[in-house]
């Protein structure tokens, strides 16, 4: 019982003789089951514990040579007048409560604690077997899984570790448009009724650990049709040429940037929520030409230091390559006047513990100016320890001004706010650029969002890449309403994506437009779609066409307490052209 049991499925007459030969000890579809002795959880929730590696043998007075007649097969005899072959395999079960049932009396039956519920579905590929929803990475499920119209969709965030803070409010986020679209149901059946519709069910998983092996679970074992996130650039690159791409998985990342990620070869498979790093550069140089003139002014110098310092991955090395068009004391970054002299360009090592030789390099070059492009690392490695070892004169004052900080998205985390808590000074040297809904139609998308998510979650949903993360699982259950009538499939998502714009109906995606959006895609038309950051609208690659550009910056709008906050400053991505003026945050 103790040791996984594998059946090789393999076509022939000496791959069924060998399995009636092992009879009760092998299990028809059970070679991707683990069993865990700790209950599955509720759905928004986490559930922690250890998870066995071991396998199980549920059901075996069920299964073919276990002693019993159900699924019993008669294997007609070649060479003696009848036609040689086997019967179909029609696998080891029928329905999830069904699995749920067997996996949990095994672990009772291991001495399992009572009340123990082991959540399980029976997976039709490719033969209809049993497999554990919960694993080792995967610790979350939202829907009823005991549904057996239920369509399986996955979320992979970091959720553990230094970053859970940020990313447990986008996986809550996504969790949330699930949530949504349960409530009238779920997706359209595929005649388009209502008499029998498909809920959907998240699986939520940590990637912190072992991003392959936790996307491996959701699409090899669940064989989920789209996923949301990961939330890094690098990671999405990662888990779709490894994973996702090659099992047929439509992933869609809320906050990867990179602009290589539109540039895979991946079959209409992954896709961006957010503007790329290409389309962010104008407004960056633009900030950046300010900051330098400004300084100029201000310090009395002829030229001004600046510093890149990124994270070597596909994020930091998108942004710093999007800043190859950037002209800093008159001349090219490459120009000999800056690189290396009033330019240094630094990569870093984002799981390293911190980043001294940059410091010690730093505390020498005084910048004026410093683009970090990172994530929450970028500020406790680099900002902090810069900012508490700036040189001092003899007389304890500042040997040299502090440097300005331009930052992305992907630096708005709850690290920074923590850093310019009581530090006014600090506050009004840092800002960044990032999305932000614009007028119209966004902006009250991404109000309502944040309404439902403070009244489901009792919190404020003001962490970066919520509302994508939102949109994307809304978008996941509109596209599944578009194709219907086809087998549910990364490839049908995909196609069902491209029919949320364009669409004579405009509709916010929000909690009560699922259902006129439902019926609109199940009759065979298309719809606008309005997320919280812009409409759904994707280019060939799977690159956003739209949106609205900020730059962003601290504000103290309670009780001294910082708060991120717009400049006034935007701009359009379609049109490239900026619109307001940057106004430093108050007071």
């Amino acid at each position: 019982m103790a040791s996984t049991r594998v059946l090789n499925q393999a076509s022939g007459a000496l791959a069924v003789t060998l399995f009636m030969l092992v009879g009760c000890n092998a299990i028809v579809g059970l070679d991707k089951l683990q069993i865990t002795g700790e209950p599955s959880n509720s759905a928004g929730t986490e559930a922690g514990g250890r998870v066995s590696s071991e396998g199980g043998a549920a059901g075996k007075e069920d299964a073919v040579g276990g002693g019993g007649t159900a699924g019993k097969q008669e294997i007609p005899q070649a060479g003696e007048g009848g036609e040689g072959g086997e019967a179909p395999n029609p696998g080891d079960c029928t329905t999830n409560q069904e699995c749920t049932d067997r996996l949990t009396q095994e672990v009772m039956g291991e001495a399992g604690s009572a009340g123990t519920v082991i959540a399980a579905a029976c997976i039709k590929k490719p033969i209809a077997h049993c497999v554990k929803l919960l694993s080792e990475d995967c610790d979350g499920i939202t829907g009823d899984y005991s549904n057996d119209q239920a369509i399986f969709v996955g979320s992979l965030f970091s959720t553990k570790g230094t970053t859970a803070a940020t990313n447990l409010p986008r996986q809550q986020s996504a969790a949330l448009a699930i949530e949504h679209i349960n409530a009238v149901g779920g997706v359209p059946d595929p005649k388009g009724s209502s008499a029998n519709p498909r809920p959907l069910v998240m699986v939520s998983c940590d990637e912190s650990t072992n991003l392959v092996r936790a996307a491996t679970h959701l699409v090899d074992d669940l064989h989920v049709p789209a996923i949301v996130g990961p939330n890094t650039s690098q990671d999405t690159l990662d888990v779709s040429t490894k994973v996702t791409v090659p099992g047929g998985t439509v992933v869609m990342s809320p906050t990867g940037v990179a602009s290589s990620i539109a540039s895979l070869s991946d079959n209409d498979l992954t896709w961006l929520m957010v503007p790329s790093d290409v389309q962010r550069a104008p407004l960056m140089i633009q900030q950046i030409n300010v900051l330098e003139t400004t300084l100029k002014t201000e310090r009395m110098k002829n030229y001004i230091n600046l510093g890149i310092v990124f994270r070597n991955d596909a994020l930091g090395i998108g942004t710093r390559t999007a800043l190859n068009d950037l002209k800093i004391n008159g001349q090219s970054l490459a120009n000999a006047i800056n690189l290396n002299n009033h330019v240094q360009i630094d990569p870093y090592n984002g799981a390293d513990a911190d980043q001294p030789a940059i410091i010690t390099k730093y505390l020498t070059f005084l910048p004026d100016i410093v683009v970090l492009a990172g994530t929450a690392e970028a500020v406790t490695q680099v900002m902090v320890p810069l900012e508490a070892q700036w040189p001092k004169d003899g007389g304890g004052a500042d040997l040299a001004p502090r440097p300005n900080y331009v930052l992305i998205d992907s630096t708005k985390v709850p690290e920074l706010l923590t850093a310019v808590t009581n530090n006014d000074d600090l506050r009004k040297r840092v800002r960044g650029t990032g999305i932000t809904p614009g007028p119209g139609g966004p902006a009250e998308t991404l109000t309502e969002f944040q309404v439902d998510y403070n009244v489901r979650y009792g919190t404020s949903a003001t962490i970066s890449g919520m509302g994508p993360a939102h949109d994307a699982a809304y978008a996941i259950g509109l596209a599944l309403a578009a194709t219907r009538t086809q087998e549910v499939s990364g490839a049908s998502v995909a196609q069902g994506l491209r029919k949320l714009a364009g669409g004579a109906t405009t509709l916010k995606a929000t909690s009560q437009n699922v259902l006129p959006a439902f019926q609109k895609l199940a009759a065979g038309e298309k719809i606008t779609a309005v997320g919280t950051f812009g409409n759904l609208d994707w280019d060939a690659n799977g690159a956003v066409l739209g949106g609205t550009l900020e730059m962003w910056c601290i504000g103290l709008p309670t009780a001294g307490k910082p708060a991120y906050a717009s400049s006034g400053l935007l701009f359009d991505i379609k049109t490239q052209k900026p619109s307001g003026t940057y106004v430093q945050c108050g007071p």
